[in-house]
Order: C-alpha cells, then sequence, then structure tokens
C-alpha cells in the first residue's frame, strides 16, 4: 500500500530538517502519534530505533522504527518492524518560496485489514490523517519563524530567583537573569509531553538561555486552595496521580540521576507548580528534572509541603503552614506511606544542598529528616 503527500512550506529546507530530524518532537505536528521512546543510545542519524505509539479512532498499535536514510536537509527514510511493515521517507526539496516536503509510505497492514481490496479503506483513512498532518507542521513552522523575526519580549508576567517571564506575542518566553543555560528544561518538556504527560509545549528557543512555550491559562493549584481550601482531598489525589503518571516516563539514559530508578522525576512538583487549565493540569518549571524513583520525587514533594517558609506575618504563617502541614499528611497517605517514607532521609539531603534556603527551612528540614518536626 502506496501513499504520498506533500506540502509547500515558506521556510528554507535546513529549517524545516532542524524540526523534523528532531524525532521526539514529531508529536508536536502529528496527530496521529501518541509519544515517541528511543529504544536506541542515539536518538539521531542512521541506526536510530525508536518505538512511536500511534492511535488513529478506535485503533492504537506500537509501531518500532529504525532509521536507515539520513541526509541534511534532503531525506530521511524509516523502515517499520513492529505490526505495520514498510518504508517511509521524508523529501525536502527547496523551491522559490521554501520548501516542498514530500512524506511517502509503502506499508504493509496487520492481517486483521483484510486483502488488499479491503485496505483500501484504511489508506484513504491514513492519507487524510497524514494530509492533516503536514498542515500542522506547516503551522508550526510559521508559528517557529514567528519568535525572533515577529515578536519581542513584552510585558513582564513573573520573576523567580534567576528568571524571568514575559509575554511573547501569543506565546511567553523564560529568561535566565544570570545566564543560566535553559536547554535541559527545553529538552525535558519535549521529552516528557512526547511520552503524554502534561508539560507546557516548547515553541522554540531563542538561545541557550531562553525558551519560548506556550502560554498557559489558569490559576496554580496553590491559588485554587488558597482561595477554595474545601478542594483538598481533590487536589491530593490530583497531584499523586501526577507523580504516579510522570513515573511512567522514562529518563534518557544520560540524564543525572538522584535515585535508584530510571523514571523522570521533577524534583518540585508541588500544588505551585501544577498549573490548573481548560483542558487538565499542566506541571510547570522543569529545571531540575533528572532521573530517578518515583517515590523518591514524592517524598521531595513532602519534604517541600512539610518544611517551606512561607513570607507572611506570624498569624499567616501559623494558618498557612497548619494548612500546609494538613495537605502533606494526606498526600503522604494518598502517594503511599511506606514509599515515601523508605526516602525521606535521602530526598531531605538532597534539598539541604540548595544554598536558597532560608535558615527557618533549613532548621526544618533537618528537624522532618530525624522525625522531630509537629
Amino acid at each position: 500500500m502506496g501513499i504520498e503527500v506533500s506540502i509547500d512550506i515558506p521556510a528554507a529546507p535546513q529549517e524545516v530538517w532542524d524540526y523534523v530530524a528532531d524525532l521526539a518532537s514529531n508529536v508536536e505536528w502529528m496527530a496521529d502519534a501518541q509519544s515517541i521512546d528511543f529504544t536506541s543510545a542515539r536518538t539521531e542519524g542512521v541506526g536510530t530505533t525508536f518505538e512511536c505509539v500511534t492511535k488513529i479512532g478506535p485503533l492504537k498499535t506500537t509501531d518500532k522504527l529504525e532509521v536507515t536514510e539520513w541526509d541534511p536537509p534532503n531525506t530521511l527514510g524509516i523502515t517499520h518492524r513492529g505490526a505495520v511493515t514498510g518504508t517511509g521517507r521524508f523529501a525536502l526539496e527547496p523551491i522559490e518560496d521554501g520548501t516542498r516536503f514530500t512524506w511517502s509510505e509503502d506499508l504493509t497492514l496487520p492481517w486483521y485489514f483484510g486483502s488488499r481490496a479491503g485496505q483500501q479503506p484504511a489508506s484513504l483513512v491514513l492519507e487524510r490523517v497524514w494530509r492533516k498532518n503536514l498542515r500542522n507542521l506547516r503551522a508550526r513552522m510559521l508559528e517557529r519563524q514567528q519568535g525572533p523575526t515577529g515578536h519581542e519580549p513584552g510585558p513582564l508576567l513573573g520573576m523567580g530567583r534567576d528568571s524571568e517571564m514575559r509575554a511573547y506575542g501569543p506565546h511567553i518566553i523564560r529568561m535566565s537573569l544570570r545566564g543560566r543555560d535553559l536547554s535541559h528544561e527545553a529538552a525535558a518538556m519535549r521529552h516528557v509531553r512526547a511520552h503524554g504527560f502534561p508539560a507546557p509545549e516548547v515553541i522554540e528557543q531563542p538561545d541557550n538561555h531562553s525558551v519560548v512555550m506556550a502560554r498557559l491559562t489558569g490559576p496554580t493549584m496553590l491559588d485554587e486552595l488558597a482561595a477554595k481550601p474545601w478542594l483538598l482531598t481533590r487536589h491530593v489525589k490530583g497531584l499523586a496521580r501526577l507523580h504516579r503518571l510522570l513515573g511512567d516516563v522514562p529518563a534518557p539514559s544520560n540524564w543525572a540521576k538522584v535515585s535508584g530508578g530510571s523514571s523522570v522525576v521533577h524534583l518540585d512538583l508541588q500544588p505551585d507548580n501544577v498549573k490548573l487549565t481548560p483542558d487538565g493540569p499542566v506541571v510547570i518549571d522543569w529545571s531540575n528534572a533528572a532521573a530517578g524513583d518515583a517515590a523518591f520525587d514524592a517524598a521531595s514533594t513532602y519534604v517541600r509541603l512539610r518544611t517551606a517558609a512561607p513570607d507572611n506575618h506570624a498569624a499567616a504563617r501559623a494558618v498557612i503552614n497548619a494548612f500546609r502541614t494538613r495537605f502533606a499528611r494526606a498526600f503522604l497517605k494518598e502517594f503511599g506511606a511506606d514509599a515515601i517514607l523508605s526516602h525521606l532521609r535521602a530526598a531531605a539531603d538532597l534539598r539541604l544542598l540548595d544554598r536558597n534556603l532560608h535558615p527557618n527551612e533549613r532548621e526544618a528540614v533537618f528537624a522532618l529528616a530525624r522525625g522531630e518536626l509537629d
């Protein structure tokens, strides 16, 4: 079964290649691709292998692929070795106004699609889906072009210890104030999104010290808890669910490890870093992402919940601490006390490495690790 679709994109072949050759980012424009998981140490070039979970309507399959052709910025070829077999190819041809991008596939579908005649409806469906994918690709390339050429950082939206967030056209841009490299943070967001975890969409990275992301609307989980404290149980369950979901995402082999285990850990997955958007919760601030164990990540959250020092007057601090403690204990029970407590000392040790800890917070971490915190 042969299928070929093409589209003209107003961007140079090298620009288009740089985007599509980042295989993990293909889920951003392929509507039928749900996740991409590399099965080889390399992530580009001939010999790269990966699995792509695809879903069209009720049909879901895991496609096993190997890169067999890699000629920047001209052609990228792959071989299908799973339930679907055959070959596929991206061809980038320079034209007067940009690039003609052609996607061709020669496939053999699984037996349950029937005879060659029975596969004709599937061919029509796939062609329609892939034409939509190419329209998505063109739209993404236009968005990427708008960043450095069409927008300048706008009004300040927020500021952290070493970075600030500003409006950037329809998006937002995070910029380091101390020249810190944000490439790992951008890569982490792309990686977990490729595995179906809710993280901000990375639009582009103009340089190593900034990253442009899709704008998120809605309060943080912490903001909603402050306004509606009766939703505590709901948000405890939601936070624990996010931790478990992240625990299913494998970490790249070259990431730093903070504990046993090989899943992605966020190390600051607490209510202030969960945006409650109309489409569901989205986890922000991936600057500390590493490899480790989901229970260690949950223990890190528990340490922060129990020991964070609110910047308020005495009466307000007492109320906030009481509510925070209640939330933390509920989270401990919901995720699993045994799992969290087995990592508590190690999570506390990691927290103490933060040079920005307030003295009161540092003492609270020591007390929690010793079992002396009320």
